[in-house]
């Protein structure tokens, strides 16, 4: 693969990814966990409170799946990145929430004796197992992998947004801090680009198989 012919054609997601992460990590080295989190949580309105309540399901695997077989529809290449992504992100997250911070306590934990927080009604509020936020990797590895095959600018940056997005819903309900959402979002991204260059490389390139569809297959089928 040419990478600086990559690097070039993923300028919309790569360098919007970068000074966003730039950006959460000079909030963490400025400001405790706890005034971050405050300071988002003040940023509320019914609206916000419907949407994010929603857009939070897009770091989950109901919705995943469903994206991942509409991306079959296209090319088994694609799905099978999208797979892969979320399956290596689960699988780390899984190894730091169960093994190394299996004490990591959520928001609704650390703030139940110091202040009341805003809550969104009809949202289940875990108590542990909050660093990292397992959401926001599934939502980086799908995304980016969709940015990554894009060839649009546009639509990279837009599903970029998408997993930003979903990683703040973490943090709006509550359900996570940002350091679990800054690392978890790195998680994601990291994964995306690993199974992006493995299943992009020269030699799973020749299986012509992968690049064929769930419709080009029905049809052959039918011959």
């Amino acid at each position: 693969m040419d990478y600086r012919h990559f690097l070039k054609n993923h300028l919309a997601v790569i360098i919007p990814y970068s000074v966003i992460l730039i950006f959460g990590i000079v909030l963490l080295l400025t400001f405790s966990k706890i005034d971050i989190h405050l300071a988002i949580n003040r940023l509320n309105s019914p609206f916000f409170d419907q949407y994010f309540k929603y857009m939070t399901a897009f770091g989950a695997f109901l919705l995943i799946a469903p994206i991942i077989i509409i991306m079959a529809l296209f090319r088994y290449r694609y799905a099978l990145m999208a797979i892969a992504s979320s399956v290596l992100a689960s699988l780390l997250v899984q190894i730091l929430k169960r093994i190394f911070y299996a004490d990591s306590p959520r928001p609704k934990v650390v703030f139940q004796d110091i202040c009341d927080l805003h809550f969104v009604e009809n949202v289940h509020l875990h108590s542990s197992h909050s660093f990292p936020s397992g959401h926001t990797a599934g939502a980086f590895a799908l995304f980016m992998v969709l940015a990554l095959i894009n060839k649009r600018p546009v639509w990279q940056f837009l599903f970029l947004m998408m997993a930003v997005l979903v990683g703040y819903s973490r943090m709006y309900l509550s359900q996570h801090f940002l350091i679990d959402v800054v690392v978890d979002s790195v998680v994601g991204t990291v994964s995306a680009f690993t199974c992006y260059f493995w299943l992009d490389s020269y030699k799973f390139r020749e299986k012509r198989f992968l690049d064929q569809s769930i419709l080009t297959s029905l049809k052959s089928m039918k011959h």
